[in-house]
């Protein structure tokens, strides 16, 4: 009877440090709640802060997109306006123990949390919420300097969705530029060319 109490308390202590160290490491996305919008065909996405406040070293060994009840380790993440690309797992994205580390969405660099491509085909008005799921294992020194593994896979998620909005017909600030060099150009040409007037004499 001893013998279980000792098991049972042991997994008790073991299941409190998984939830507390779970607690330890923390996520928020950028834009905060994860809300974000565009048009068809555009990509959008998210930055991301990472608080680690564990002795450990996080190494991120993948990103999801995932709806409502999907679960990266159960199923098969979907995305109903288009198709979500994995940024911080294909950067070798890790945080050193006790410290945070934030990152800003950039489709160009392809730096951030992860890319959200809306089809060209999405209708205007539709929204996708979900989650955005990473997964992370600790390490026992630098994972990309030979640590050691000390966890299996772990999940941080945060709220996120996308709307798709009309297209914009709001000319770029560079569309506005030339368009006013342009006609500056055009009233230049027009007053250098323009005739003298002839003025009779008395």
């Amino acid at each position: 009877m001893s013998g279980r109490i000792t098991i049972f308390l042991f997994l008790l202590i073991a299941l409190g440090c998984m939830a507390g160290n779970a607690e330890m490491v923390m996520i928020t996305t950028n834009p905060p709640g994860g809300a974000v919008a565009g048009s068809p065909g555009q990509t959008v996405g998210y930055g991301f802060t990472i608080t680690n406040n564990t002795s450990y070293y996080l190494l991120f060994d993948g990103s999801y997109f995932c709806e409502p009840s999907q679960d990266p380790e159960f199923t098969t993440c979907t995305q109903s306006l288009g198709t979500y690309q994995d940024y911080i797992a294909a950067n070798f994205t890790e945080v050193a123990p006790m410290s945070s580390l934030s990152e800003s969405f950039n489709a160009n660099t392809m730096t951030g949390f992860g890319a959200y491509d809306i089809s060209p085909t999405a209708m205007v008005g539709a929204t996708d919420s979900g989650n955005l799921v990473a997964t992370y294992m600790e390490y026992q020194g630098d994972p990309l300097s030979g640590g050691t593994p000390e966890s299996g896979d772990i999940e941080l998620s945060a709220p996120a969705s996308v709307t798709v909005i009309p297209v914009s017909t709001t000319p770029e600030p560079s569309s506005r530029i030339l368009a006013m060099l342009g006609g500056l150009g055009a009233l230049l040409y027009r007053t250098r060319f323009r005739r003298p007037t002839l003025h009779g004499t008395r």
